[in-house]
C-alpha cells in the first residue's frame, strides 16, 4: 500500500469500455454458499506485489484455501495494473478474480465487469463500515476489501528529544500545530542548523487533502463527475494548507529531497510526518528510527484522515463463479485474512481480525487501526484520478504564493472538465 494503484486515464477509461458491456457476462454471481469442494477446477487470480511479504502472504492463502477446497489457484501478477488490466478486459480474458482499489471500484462497477456477491457469504458484517461499503451500489456488494491503511501523525522522538520539546506538547489540531509550528521550527535551527531540519511536512495530493476539501460541505467533484476545485467551499478549506505553508516550518518530501514521506521521516529530514502504517516496517527494519504514531489533528472539531483500501472484485464473465466466489470469501475470511496480514503487516478489514492478531497491542499500530473509524475512503466517481491530477498540476503555485488559490483552482477546472468532456 505504500504506492497505491493510480486510477485509469479518464480517456483510455472511456475507450475501453466501447463495446465491453456487450461481452463481459452477466452480474449475477452464481455462487452457492454450500459448496466446498472444487476438486479438478483452477480459478484465476489477479494481483499485484508491493512487497516479499505480500508473496509471502498470497502464497499462505494460496495453500489454505487449496487445502480447503482441493482447488488449484493460479495467478497472474500485474506489473503495470492500468495497462494490463486494460488489455484482459477489452480481450475478454480478465481473471477469475483480481484486486481492485477502492478508488477505481465505480469505474469497474460502471463498466459491467464485477459479479454481484452474497452478502451472506462473504460475512460483509464482520467489516468495518466505511470500507465494506466503498464496494458497494444500491445495496449491492460487487466487491470485499481485503485489507486497509489509514494515516497517523508520525513523530520522531530523537528530534524531540534534542530540541527539549515533549511529546505531549504538540498540538492536536491543525489550528493549533499552525500556531506552533514556528516556535518549533526555530527550536529545531537552533539544534541542527537553518532549515536543516523541517518540522513538518505536508502534500499537494488530493489522495491526502480529500477530507479536507470535501468538510463542511466542501464537493471537490459534482455528482456528475466534473472538477469543483474552485467552489468557495473547497477554497475555505484550502486555507489550511496556505496557512501551514506560511508557517515557514513545513515542507513537501519533494522538497526535502525525498520521493516520500516515509523516507524524509527516515533520513531525519523532518520531525514530524503525517504518513501510514505501511511504513511501520520501514521505520522499525530500515531506518531504526524511534517514532511514536499520534492521531490525525483534527479540523474544524473533528478529526480527519484517508482509508486506501483494495478489494476482490470477481469478474462477471467468469465461467467458474463459485470458485471464484469461494476464494474470495476464504480470502477476506477470519483465517484467510489472518493469514495475508501476519504476514504483511497490513491492517485487517475486519475488527475480529484486528483482534486475532493482537494488532491493538502495539499502541503504534493501535493509532493507525482506530484511524479507521474517522477517515474517508479515497473513492469519488470515476473520474477522480483525472481532478486529482490536474489538481497536481496547479495547486503548487497557489502555495507557493505565485499565484491564488482561486485562479489555481479555476485552471485545474478547466483543463480537468476539458479531459472529462473530450473523453466523451
Amino acid at each position: 500500500m505504500k504506492k497505491w494503484i493510480k486510477g485509469l486515464g479518464v480517456t483510455s477509461v472511456l475507450a475501453l469500455s466501447v463495446g465491453l458491456l456487450a461481452a463481459c457476462g452477466s452480474s449475477k454471481s452464481s455462487s452457492s454458499t454450500k459448496t466446498t469442494n472444487f476438486k479438478g477446477q483452477t480459478v484465476k487470480v489477479g494481483i499485484w506485489y508491493g512487497s516479499d511479504q505480500e508473496r509471502e502472504g498470497i502464497n499462505k492463502i494460496i495453500k489454505g484455501f487449496e487445502k480447503k477446497t482441493g482447488a488449484k489457484v493460479q495467478t497472474k501478477v500485474y506489473t503495470n495494473f492500468n495497462t494490463q488490466i486494460q488489455a484482459d478486459l477489452s480481450g475478454h480474458t480478465a481473471p477469475d478474480v483480481f484486486y481492485m482499489d477502492s478508488s477505481m471500484y465505480p469505474w469497474f462497477k460502471k463498466q459491467g465487469v464485477l459479479a454481484k456477491l452474497d452478502k451472506k457469504q462473504m460475512q460483509s458484517s464482520k467489516f468495518y463500515p466505511n470500507l465494506i461499503k466503498a464496494f458497494e451500489t444500491k445495496g449491492g456488494l460487487y466487491g470485499v476489501p481485503k485489507d486497509n491503511s489509514t494515516l497517523g501523525l508520525l513523530v520522531n522522538k530523537k528530534i524531540m528529544k534534542k530540541t527539549g520539546v515533549k511529546v505531549s506538547s504538540i498540538p492536536q489540531s491543525y489550528n493549533g500545530l499552525i500556531k506552533w509550528l514556528p516556535g518549533f521550527q526555530a527550536k529545531l535551527d537552533k539544534a541542527y542548523g537553518k532549515n536543516k531540519v523541517k518540522a513538518m511536512t505536508y502534500d499537494q495530493d488530493m489522495a491526502r487533502n480529500y477530507t479536507i476539501m470535501a468538510t463542511n460541505g466542501g464537493q471537490p467533484l459534482t455528482n456528475d463527475g466534473k472538477a469543483n476545485l474552485a467552489s468557495s467551499k473547497v477554497l475555505d478549506n484550502m486555507k489550511l494548507y496556505q496557512n501551514l505553508v506560511k508557517t515557514g516550518a513545513v515542507a513537501t518530501a519533494k522538497e526535502l529531497g525525498s520521493g516520500d514521506n516515509g523516507t524524509a521521516f527516515g533520513t531525519g529530514k523532518v520531525a514530524l510526518t503525517e504518513e501510514g502504517n505501511w511504513t511501520y516496517n520501514v521505520q522499525k527494519k530500515q531506518y531504526k528510527t524511534d517514532f511514536e504514531v499520534l492521531p490525525m489533528p483534527s479540523y474544524e472539531g473533528k478529526r480527519r484522515g484517508m482509508i486506501f483500501t483494495v478489494g476482490w472484485g470477481e469478474y462477471a464473465a467468469s465461467k467458474v463463479k463459485p470458485l471464484a466466489s469461494a476464494w474470495i470469501a476464504y480470502a477476506t475470511s477470519k483465517e484467510g485474512m489472518s493469514k495475508w496480514v501476519k504476514s504483511t503487516g497490513t491492517m485487517p478489514s475486519r475488527s475480529d481480525v484486528a483482534k486475532d492478531v493482537n494488532l491493538t497491542k502495539d499502541s503504534n499500530m493501535k493509532t493507525w487501526l482506530n484511524a479507521t473509524n474517522y477517515s474517508t475512503v479515497w473513492q469519488d466517481g470515476t473520474t477522480l484520478t483525472t481532478v486529482n491530477t490536474s489538481y497536481q498540476n496547479f495547486v503548487a503555485k497557489a502555495l507557493e504564493g505565485k499565484e491564488s488559490m482561486k485562479a489555481a483552482m479555476t485552471s485545474a477546472d478547466k483543463q480537468a472538465n476539458a479531459a472529462i468532456e473530450k473523453a466523451h
